[in-house]
């Protein structure tokens, strides 16, 4: 607590001090990288898109890599957060399949059963033929289940916020093909992790 006779005899103590918590709280990510860096990387991932702010940058930053438009976006979006969590991802990245390559190529293990899921993992849905084989159409971070021991529905974050209320970090349906607001969302096929 400053004391006010303190502030009273200088008001330039106050000011650094505002200046200070300002820095600190605007760059709280800075630190929560640093207290954070012995976590695996799904955790570093998890934890980093916790944080609205965070969700946010990265959003806005896969726009502008995109040419300014969130429709198919979603490989700059995940792109994006591995850059922040130290992966080196060329920012011309910009298909599913290119980064599938870049991922193995960082020796990222690859896993179908969904119940194996952990925070931060990278998931890829089917084709838009809903083939498991097929190139995905799209990809997304998963960020935990909504009910335990339920596996239909998840917290993702993704680059489809305008498809669900305009939250970047919300409910998929991982399971079953779904249509919404007119469009396809094809389910999970597999997710990958280091």
């Amino acid at each position: 607590m400053i004391k006010k006779a303190l502030i009273k005899k200088n008001p330039i103590n106050l000011l650094i001090a505002i200046i200070f918590l300002a820095f600190i709280f605007s760059n709280k990510n800075i630190f929560i990288k640093k207290i954070r860096s012995d976590n695996s990387l799904p955790e570093k991932i998890y934890n980093f898109m916790k944080y609205k702010e965070n969700r946010i940058k990265i959003f806005n930053k896969a726009i502008a890599l995109n040419n300014g438009s969130s429709c198919n976006t979603c490989v700059y979006f995940v792109s994006e957060v591995l850059r922040n969590n130290n992966i080196d991802i060329d920012t011309s990245t910009c298909n599913t399949h290119q980064l599938i390559d870049i991922l193995e190529e960082n020796n990222f293990k690859k896993e179908k059963d969904y119940k194996k899921l952990k925070p931060g993992n990278i998931c890829f849905t089917t084709d838009e033929y809903l083939n498991t084989e097929g190139i995905p159409s799209h990809t997304y971070i998963f960020m935990g289940w909504e009910k335990e021991n339920n596996y239909s529905y998840a917290y993702i974050c993704d680059n489809q916020a305008k498809d669900y209320k305009n939250k970047i970090y919300h409910l998929r349906n991982i399971k079953n093909h779904e249509i919404l607001n007119n469009k396809s969302k094809e389910p999970f096929s597999f997710f990958m992790y280091k």
